[in-house]
């Protein structure tokens, strides 16, 4: 399937900096990075969907030291957002990797802007680091997938080595003869099968048989936060004796004894202690690259932290005037006091009578020449007199 020593053209670089050979031209699409991922002429015989949507992928693949190991790729559904990848179902130390088995070492994908810079599409990135794995193994502690410790042991026989945590009702990987694995001369020529096809998740099988009953669905987005349970099975156990000491002779264990040197230098070789300084350099370098990431979005945060109190302050002055608004509203729209009503009323009847009484009078003292006229204002004037007055009677009498 993957060739060590051949590489199709246009693929990027292994290394952890910029690729050799980035696309030029606009920024590409999420539809193309899919494409030239899926449609890859060496990744797409090993590559299976794994998320119910289009964001998650597994590819396997295997390594120069006979390891079959599974890439799982996130592609997040802004295309302007890195990709991201993990080692799916073991527990390793690489110095491309951080404790989640994140990967970490590859330039192009560390960060959304250097993503974007890269200019590279997604099928390139992912054999970049396929193919880093590949000359570059991971020391693998432990397989935690059933399925990928049964197709290792296919591969190359048990690992007596290697600690298990897969649970025992995990599936099979099926098999496919015509997935062969082309390596250099001096390895071995295994038939490498595809991974798993998971109908359950939305992903055509592609005639293949579903071998993943018990697998749980798979979000659109990884979680890369690891457990306490997931770092202590990172560290390796006290070993309750040294076998190494009890079969020194009389002078060595004097040397080690009385010279400091030697001492230290046998303690730096003893395998937990290296695995321990592993993780310890794994750790550091993935909180150095969260706090770089974290710096990039600094003065980001700081303008989106300065709008925010902005808007906040905006917010809180239109909730007081609103308020103010609101109660207005409601001294206009509730219904008013009843004997608030009456007096009003009363007081408006009042009014109306002296206007009618003092313009009867203006007629009088004017030598009441138009009677027609006066007639007609007049009774406007009292009319309006009278209703004030039966509506004021009818509140009154309905209390």
């Amino acid at each position: 399937m993957f060739s060590w020593s051949g590489r199709p053209g246009g693929s990027g670089s292994s290394g952890g900096g910029a690729p050799s050979a980035a696309h030029s031209g606009p920024s590409i699409s999420r539809s193309a990075h899919l494409a030239s991922y899926l449609q890859h002429p060496v990744l797409k015989p090993s590559t299976r969907k794994v998320s119910s949507d289009d964001t998650m992928y597994d590819t396997v693949f295997q390594t120069t030291n006979g390891f079959a190991l599974i890439v799982r790729v996130y592609l997040p559904a802004d295309a302007g957002r890195a990709p991201s990848m993990t080692l799916h179902g073991v527990r390793a130390s690489h110095d491309w990797l951080d404790i989640r088995m994140k990967v970490i070492g590859y330039g192009p994908i560390s960060t959304d802007q250097g993503w974007r810079a890269a200019n590279m599409k997604l099928g390139d990135a992912v054999y970049a680091v396929i193919h880093h794995f590949q000359l570059k193994p991971p020391s693998i502690s432990e397989i935690t997938d059933a399925n990928l410790r049964r197709l290792q042991e296919t591969l190359s026989g048990p690992s007596n080595n290697l600690r298990s945590s897969a649970p025992a009702n995990s599936s099979e990987f099926p098999h496919s003869a015509s997935d062969s694995f082309s390596g250099p001369s001096h390895a071995r020529n295994n038939s490498l099968p595809n991974p798993p096809a998971y109908p359950a998740q939305g992903g055509p099988s592609h005639g293949r048989r579903s071998s993943l009953p018990h697998q749980p669905a798979v979000g659109a987005k990884p979680n890369f936060d690891p457990a306490d349970d997931e770092v202590d099975a990172l560290i390796p156990p006290i070993p309750s004796s040294f076998l190494e000491i009890d079969n020194l002779p009389l002078s060595g264990l004097t040397q080690l004894v009385e010279d400091k040197a030697a001492l230290a230098s046998f303690v730096e070789n003893r395998p937990g202690v290296k695995t321990l300084t592993e993780l310890k350099q794994s750790v550091e370098t993935a909180n150095v690259t969260a706090a770089k990431a974290n710096l990039e979005h600094q003065d980001e945060l700081k303008g989106v932290r300065s709008e925010v109190d902005t808007l906040q302050k905006d917010l809180t002055a239109k909730i007081e005037k609103y308020r103010a608004l609101d109660d207005e509203r409601k001294a206009l729209t509730q219904p008013p006091d009843r004997q608030e009503a009456i007096s009003e009323l009363n007081r408006a009847k009042r009014e109306a009578y002296r206007e009618s009484e003092q313009f009867a009078d203006e007629w009088v003292d004017s030598g009441g020449e138009d009677v027609s006229a006066f007639v007609k204002q007049f009774m406007e004037v009292r009319l309006l007199y009278h209703t004030r007055a039966a509506k004021a009677e009818r509140l009154e009498t309905s209390m």
